[in-house]
């Protein structure tokens, strides 16, 4: 089973930022598949720009979850992001979505991610990954979404 990992940014040069982004993740963990870079207006706080948004599937560290939210939240630090909004505009959003089958529900780490299966932004790239045939044999996935989101194909 793999490590999945969601990175969102509509701030700054958002591409340059889900590259670093992954780039970073990358000195730590080993990447395995990324999907298309989507495209999706804002939820939650609607009064912002559009988000791109990319799925990526690492092995799973030889360390525990805690530890990798952790790195997560280091390199969203490292990369400027502030939380002035609850759910606003983000330089960088990283998300720990699946742990392989794991199920965990911690005070600061839930996973599956609690919100994962409503948008639309992380479940169609995350159908692009060979992972997601097993995932989608212990985990029930939506086919319609109260959100839209849109493949970059020229990227």
């Amino acid at each position: 089973m793999s490590l999945i990992i969601s990175l969102g940014t509509n701030i700054g040069n958002r591409f340059e930022n889900l590259r670093l982004a992954k780039k970073l993740l990358s000195k730590n963990l080993v990447l395995l598949n990324e999907s298309r870079i989507y495209s999706s207006p804002a939820v939650d706080y609607l009064d912002q720009p559009e988000f791109l948004n990319q799925v990526l599937c690492f092995e799973i560290p030889n360390s525990l979850p805690q530890e990798c939210l952790e790195l997560v939240l280091s390199i969203e630090s490292k990369m400027g992001r502030v939380r002035h909004i609850p759910k606003g505009p983000r330089v960088i959003d990283i998300d720990i979505l699946f742990w392989g089958n794991e199920t965990l529900n911690s005070p600061n780490l839930e996973i599956p991610h609690p919100r994962l299966f409503q948008r639309s932004f992380i479940v169609l790239p995350l159908k692009e990954l060979p992972i997601f045939q097993t995932l989608s044999s212990n985990f029930k996935f939506p086919s319609k979404f109260c959100n839209e989101a849109f493949p970059l194909d020229n990227v």
